[in-house]
């Protein structure tokens, strides 16, 4: 994630450009330049002769301090990550910051620059490094509540008290890692790294659904309409060819156009997906291009509505929500995500004797053993190891039978 350089007026002219291209309004775009020469006008007072995504986000920071959320500062954090975006030479479809704002000291903000510089360096994933930084500032910022204001500061007893009050406990592990850097490349001297708790998520067995529930919900699409054909191709892909919502969202018409087969590389892993596209796939994308509205956007799924924009995983969550409900399944307690579409997919693999290497391979995964928990959902095959549990005796009698209090 290398900046680029840009002077003031640079970087306002390429935001303007790329929000052209995507359909944005004229009010949109106005919305955009008057807020781009406030922040480069708070910026130059402050002593930057360009703009950078530190000098951005510290700005923004600074504005949160004094007046917290409200819908000024929504709206300046909005355009200060889109000109992040570009500094980075990548686009969100959707930015958060999950909700939570924190306030650091100079010296903790710093700290948080230089470890997620170091984080790229050593080639982590942009979203990796965004993650970081949520949980570091998140650290910090509970350190900082407790009374410890700098890392010269830093102890067993300000650690173990700032990881209790993070709520979200799959942050502790970047926390250790971050605490580990600082004994290594910061002043801290020593590795703290070991009193963070361990914690494992608790394993959650895939949502599923069955071969003909998933063919209900295809049948639910009312594909005479341009939202249903396009509906129906995305819903396609994922429960006929197992791609993750991002891959398929992602997908642009040269991928698909005249073509009989998929080589794309995969947003999660950065690895090739080869895979050939299915008859019946094939065919829908096809009806859906006969029928796509004219925009001059790469991606293949567009809105329907101006102004014309690549659609995101959320639209296809919310498709595949209303056609389960459409198709009249009961979910219970399953999830309703297009995740779900995939889970089913490797399941309905597995149960047929497909070998789990060409499970792996269809659903794109990098790792030998990440296809494992499929088969903790393969019940017949489960059935072939069960074993029949022994007449309990003695004590154990007692116990199950309240003879023993």
């Amino acid at each position: 994630m290398q900046e680029r350089n840009y002077s003031f007026e640079e970087l306002e002219v390429e935001l303007l450009k790329r929000l052209k291209e995507r359909g944005c309004t004229p009010v949109t775009i106005n919305g955009y330049r008057y807020q781009c020469h406030g922040i480069f006008a708070k910026l130059k007072e402050n002593g930057y002769e360009s703009y950078s995504n530190e000098g951005g986000m510290k700005l923004l920071q600074e504005y949160y301090s004094r007046q917290g959320d409200n819908k000024y500062y929504r709206s300046i954090r909005t355009v200060i990550y889109r000109l992040n975006d570009i500094m980075d030479n990548v686009w969100h479809d959707v930015h958060s910051d999950k909700g939570k704002h924190f306030y650091l000291s100079d010296e903790f903000f710093e700290t948080v620059d230089r470890y997620c510089s170091w984080a790229n360096k050593t080639a982590h994933a942009i979203r990796t490094i965004k993650n970081k930084r949520y949980a570091i500032s998140w650290f910090l910022s509970e350190l900082s509540a407790i009374g410890c204001c700098s890392l010269e500061h830093l102890s067993p007893a300000f650690i173990t008290s700032a990881c209790v009050k993070i709520t979200d406990h799959n942050l502790w592990g970047e926390i250790r890692v971050f605490l580990k850097y600082l004994s290594e490349f910061e002043i801290v001297k020593s590795d703290y790294s070991t009193i963070v708790p361990h914690y494992s998520k608790p394993y959650v067995i895939p949502s599923v659904y069955s071969i003909e529930e998933v063919k209900k919900i295809e049948e639910a699409v009312d594909t005479s309409t341009v939202l249903g054909k396009r509906d129906y191709a995305m819903i396609l892909l994922a429960s006929r060819m197992g791609m993750r919502s991002g891959d398929i969202v992602n997908l642009r018409i040269e991928d698909v156009s005249k073509k009989n087969e998929l080589n794309i590389i995969q947003e999660k892993t950065g690895k090739i997906l080869h895979l050939p596209l299915i008859k019946e796939v094939k065919s829908a994308i096809e009806d859906y291009l006969s029928f796509r509205l004219f925009s001059p956007i790469e991606q293949l799924f567009i809105t329907v509505k101006a102004p014309y924009r690549a659609v995101t995983t959320s639209t296809l969550r919310r498709a595949l929500k209303k056609y389960i409900t459409l198709a009249g399944i009961d979910p219970g307690k399953r999830k309703c995500g297009p995740h779900v579409l995939r889970s089913s997919l490797a399941s309905s693999m597995v149960n047929d004797d497909i070998s789990y290497e060409t499970v792996r391979k269809v659903l794109g995964h990098s790792s030998n053993n990440a296809i494992k928990h499929y088969a903790r959902i393969d019940v017949e095959k489960l059935r072939r190891y069960s074993l029949t549990p022994p007449v309990p005796t003695n004590k154990f009698y007692a116990f199950l039978y309240g003879e023993v209090k």
